[in-house]
């Protein structure tokens, strides 16, 4: 299996913004690799607050992902990446798992001074209690608050899977990004 990501610089970095999906890095211009009309017409309302933009994109060149998700302050001219996720299309739980378990160990092997932790639960958007996630999310930088990298498997089962695709997929995030997440994002 293919470490789904690359450095810029050695293993031993400890910035996020060292780390590429399909060639992009936190702080890089969305307007680098996507023109606005291209955005404006993939975003979607991701959280209750709208201080941040999402947007994602199916692209049958990318190398290791089917598509790409990237979030962007609201007002930002320059759409600066401060979020960016990378995900494989899975049709059965054992796949999801199997992608998950692989792109954990690659971090792990990768760097193994990393601060680690893993959960799994029931997918909050499913009420019927039939979608679960199983993620394990990496602090790279010591000095991070939070954990920048994350890998996840998601698998929608119910009515959730007639609008959702089940997929396995990292994400790197930024500490501001992180903490709005956790605090105002869903106010």
């Amino acid at each position: 299996f293919l470490l789904l990501f690359t450095l810029q610089t050695p293993s031993w970095t400890d910035d996020i913004r060292d780390f590429q999906i399909e060639g992009m890095s936190v702080g890089d211009s969305a307007l680098d690799y996507f023109t606005k009309d291209q955005i404006k017409n993939a975003e979607y309302k991701m959280f209750k607050n709208d201080k941040y933009k999402t947007f994602v994109f199916y692209d049958s060149d990318y190398k290791v992902f089917d598509a790409i998700e990237i979030a962007y302050k609201k007002n930002d001219k320059k759409f600066i990446i401060v979020s960016i996720s990378g995900g494989i299309t899975v049709t059965n739980k054992e796949d999801c798992l199997k992608k998950n378990d692989e792109m954990v160990n690659n971090l792990k092997d990768f760097f193994p001074e990393s601060q680690s932790m893993s959960d799994e639960g029931f997918h909050p958007a499913d009420t019927n209690g039939k979608s679960k996630y199983y993620r394990t999310g990496f602090k790279i930088n010591p000095k991070a608050k939070y954990f920048e990298v994350e890998v996840s498997c998601i698998f929608f089962e119910g009515e959730l899977a007639n609008n959702y695709s089940s997929n396995a997929g990292i994400t790197i995030k930024t500490d501001t990004f992180n903490e709005w997440v956790t605090h105002e994002a869903y106010k």
